[in-house]
């Protein structure tokens, strides 16, 4: 029987998900014991942040060995684009020293999207932008006039270097924003309708800045 590496990956990443859910579950714990205790509370927030974060990227590691299987369907329903970038933000557990997030859209905006897979795209486009040091990040929706929606995340950083910019071709190997544009890339392009498929775009802003756009059928 031929070695298939992606399950054994699928089921060890499963379970390391569920240890993780176990150490989130404590750390929610100690935190309500220690809340009364100021020195404890920088420590258990950084605790948090990165938890989550590193929950965040298994979510994202398990979505995209999905997509790679040749009978994955995603899960197209109808959402509310506000809903889902707020539980991102949420997720991401900012602190003071984060950028200001702003949501200039309608917050009443809904698509048709597979939640899971527009979460890690927005995820790491605003993962993106902390990293870059961007101080603001705006979010934006162009509606296309044939059904389909376009994100818009634009930051105040120093933008996309040229390299990145000039290599239109998404891969994933390195770290950092590379493996992420790979991530957001997969996530939109399991997303069809008729002959119209996702796409990630990126340049930068003539003012500063970068600019993620991406397209949901």
């Amino acid at each position: 029987m031929p070695f298939d590496v992606n399950t054994l990956l699928s089921s060890e990443l499963h379970s390391i998900k569920n240890r993780m859910q176990a150490l989130l579950s404590a750390q929610s714990d100690l935190a309500d014991m220690l809340k009364d205790q100021p020195e404890y509370q920088a420590p258990l927030k950084s605790i948090h942040r990165n938890s989550q974060q590193l929950n965040q990227q298994l979510v994202e590691l398990l979505s995209i060995l999905k997509i790679q299987h040749t009978a994955f369907t995603p899960n197209i329903d109808e959402n509310w684009l506000c809903d889902t970038v707020a539980s991102v933000i949420q997720e991401l557990a900012l602190g003071p020293d984060g950028p200001t997030i702003n949501l200039d859209f309608d917050h009443e905006f809904n698509g048709y999207y597979d939640e899971q897979l527009i979460s890690i795209a927005v995820h790491n486009a605003l993962i993106n932008a902390i990293n870059a040091g961007a101080n603001n990040v705006s979010i934006a929706v162009e509606e296309e006039d044939n059904g389909s929606f376009m994100l818009l995340i634009s930051d105040d950083g120093p933008g996309f270097p040229d390299a990145m910019l000039d290599n239109r071709t998404f891969n994933p190997q390195g770290t950092g924003s590379g493996l992420g544009l790979y991530l957001m890339s997969q996530a939109l392009e399991a997303h069809h309708k008729d002959d119209l498929k996702g796409s990630l775009t990126i340049r930068n802003r003539r003012e500063g800045g970068a600019v993620v756009e991406l397209l949901v059928p």
